[in-house]
């Protein structure tokens, strides 16, 4: 982009604001593909920040195994932090490949194992497309949630759409 040119943003009335630290003694994160540009942030705060205890369950939602953005990274994090669990999910993943993780796309089954359960010391980021939204909360647009989250008995304030 050259300097001067016009850039421009998404943004919605009720735009993401908040800043770390976060409040809650547990983090559950749903990611899509590079919807984990913010998670990477918040976690970067999360374990950066000594005698923090937070604990962190993510599904992060990518295509292939060699489409996850900062796989590497978080998984690392993860040997090294055991109170940050990642699962991977892939929707496209060949059926002839040797991925023995989970397969498909996010779920109920997956956010009722994997991420905590709704309760007053937990919040839910999610950031992905917006397919993933509307199946998980609701459109990034509506201020209320619906879909799975709700279902599950998570309240609007709970949940973070970045």
């Amino acid at each position: 982009v050259a300097v001067g040119s016009t850039v421009e943003f998404k943004h919605i009335p009720f735009n993401v604001k908040t800043q770390y630290p976060f409040g809650k003694k547990k983090v559950g994160m749903l990611v899509g593909g590079t919807g984990i540009t913010p998670m990477l942030q918040a976690l970067h705060a999360i374990l950066g920040t000594e005698g923090d205890e937070t604990e962190v369950s993510m599904l992060y939602g990518s295509r292939t195994a060699d489409n996850i953005l900062a796989g590497k990274e978080l998984d690392a994090w993860a040997k090294d932090f055991p109170r940050l669990t990642v699962t991977h999910v892939l929707s496209a993943e060949p059926a002839d490949s040797a991925w023995t993780g989970a397969r498909g796309f996010i779920s109920k089954d997956l956010i009722a194992a994997k991420l905590p359960a709704p309760a007053d010391d937990c919040v839910i980021f999610i950031c992905g497309p917006p397919p993933m939204y509307g199946a998980l909360c609701g459109a990034r647009g509506e201020k209320e949630i619906s879909g799975v989250l709700k279902e599950a008995g998570f309240a609007s304030e709970q949940v973070y759409k970045f």
